[in-house]
């Protein structure tokens, strides 16, 4: 998800020119994502320069593409209906919606017939080669038990879907707590982004909202309030209210992070506490890295209460069976690995309490300085890569210093691990560019971390305050800054300015 979770529904067109200006309508109302289905258009626009045209024309909302059964194609066979939701994958669809019953049309929208799902599962490997997220929908429209309500979202996720979505109908008060218990459930377990949404009576009246509370990747709106959706505005000012991702919803070019999974070292302290507590303000989840266990475990906790989602790992960046088991979570627990972000550092002659010239310093001291500033977030880019290669998305950031370019003679593995990194992303840049995978090197001067910083002068007559590097990161982690990869970009008040003074 690049934007945020409200889709608006779009309907009542028969032109393309109809279906932009709805488009626009809701892009313009603040909404993050547009539902656009292509089966309502008259035929004679059923064409790849039609779709192309429609699905460029929002410029900062996500396009969730359709091609439903309806009175208007009753005469359409799925072979055809499937290759129509190529075309709008070709023409640039994010998302693209297969139904659970294509190429065998069923009551419920399950087919469990194995040519049908052969079909499906082929499809959707398509699908996504063209570059579009797939998510596999079933239109129950009645009441399903527990175990079975989860047999559909895991049956979408065996199929090869990258977002499960279900409608069912709540028409009780009982139904509607079993919704909820359901809700609970694939929240905690369930490996893959989903939408759960209720209808019928219950669920019309009591969780028009609640899709923005219990985990749900988005939530259907209209351009105004109904009995149905709420409207753009109303959901807006409820994400307000009730929800942790009050920042996205004040600007919805925020909201790119909300779906999104960001692992983060260091999480247990400085910025690297603060940049799991930004990330998870705007509606990202956060799997925090740090050696230090308890302090890890208060800070996922403070988190948690907060409204947000956080993981605690408890791990030490030296030793790369660590690095892939916090991937390894992250997967489980999310999804997927959009933001690696590696605080997890220090310098060695103070961490290590050894301060001596370099030709006295213990071997094991020059060790930590390379392992902790240097392998730390190569074993770990090594770890989580894989993930972003696969989604084809993925920002990985490590935190060099204005060290990497200055000399030290107590600490000469802090500065040469720094400098190291400078130029291990651009390594990683190219490895990663073919599949949208971008990464950065953050250099900062004197940051207002500990006692003593302070001390460190830089031409601004100060020295940064922590969250003035964690704004900036996060704007590097943004697609606003899609075109930056494999550079280093020091953010010391002019520091270097005086380098050599």
């Amino acid at each position: 998800m690049k934007y945020g979770p409200l889709f608006g529904i779009c309907s009542k067109h028969r032109t393309p020119e109809d279906l932009i200006e709805n488009i626009l309508q809701f892009e313009n109302a603040g909404a993050h994502g547009v539902v656009i289905n292509f089966d309502e258009l008259d035929r004679q626009y059923w064409t790849f320069d039609h779709f192309k045209a429609i699905l460029s024309a929002g410029k900062r909302v996500e396009t969730y593409a359709c091609f439903y059964r309806n009175k208007h194609t009753t005469d359409l066979n799925d072979k055809t209906r499937a290759e129509y939701l190529l075309m709008a994958s070709l023409a640039g669809a994010d998302i693209v919606d297969v139904m659970g019953d294509l190429f065998d049309p069923t009551p419920f929208e399950l087919s469990l017939n194995p040519e049908a799902v052969a079909k499906q599962k082929a499809l959707i490997a398509r699908l996504k080669q063209n570059g579009s997220t797939v998510l596999m929908s079933s239109h129950i429209l009645q009441y399903r038990s527990y175990e079975d309500t989860l047999k559909y979202f895991h049956t979408h996720l065996e199929r090869g879907a990258d977002i499960s979505k279900a409608v069912f109908a709540c028409t009780s008060q009982e139904e509607l707590m079993e919704s909820r218990r359901v809700s609970d459930e694939l929240c905690a377990n369930f490996p893959m982004p989903f939408v759960y949404v209720c209808s019928g009576e219950f669920g019309k009246k009591f969780q028009r909202y609640e899709t923005l509370l219990n985990g749900s990747l988005m939530t259907f709106v209209r351009l105004n309030d109904n009995d149905t959706q709420p409207g753009v505005k109303q959901a807006l000012e409820y994400m307000r209210r009730h929800t942790p991702w009050a920042a996205a919803a004040e600007r919805c070019d925020c909201g790119e992070f909300i779906g999104k999974t960001a692992v983060i070292t260091g999480g247990a302290s400085g910025m690297g506490l603060l940049a799991s507590k930004r990330f998870a303000a705007l509606g990202a989840s956060v799997l925090m890295v740090d050696i230090n266990k308890d302090a890890l475990e208060n800070a996922a906790n403070e988190i948690r209460e907060q409204g947000g989602r956080a993981i605690a790992v408890t791990a030490d960046v030296r030793k790369y069976s660590d690095a892939a088991n916090a991937a390894e979570t992250a997967i489980k627990a999310f999804g997927r690995i959009d933001y690696l972000l590696c605080f997890a550092g220090g310098y060695e002659p103070r961490c290590c309490k050894s301060n001596v010239p370099f030709y006295e310093q213990p071997i094991e001291v020059i060790d930590w300085g390379i392992d902790v500033n240097l392998k730390g977030a190569v074993y770990f880019a090594r770890a989580c890569m894989p993930a972003m290669i696969k989604q084809n998305y993925g920002v990985f950031v490590c935190l060099g210093s204005v060290s990497g370019v200055e000399g030290n003679g107590k600490g000469p593995m802090y500065g040469t691990s720094k400098n190291g990194l400078s130029q291990f992303v651009k390594g990683v840049a190219l490895a990663g560019a073919p599949h949208n995978v971008r990464a950065v090197c953050v250099a900062p001067g004197p940051v207002m971390t500990r006692k003593g910083m302070a001390a460190m002068k830089t031409p601004l007559g100060r020295a940064a305050e922590p969250i003035e590097v964690v704004d900036f990161i996060m704007q590097l982690c943004s697609d606003r800054s899609s075109f930056i990869t494999g550079s280093t970009h020091f953010i010391d008040g002019g520091y270097l300015c005086n380098f050599g003074r």
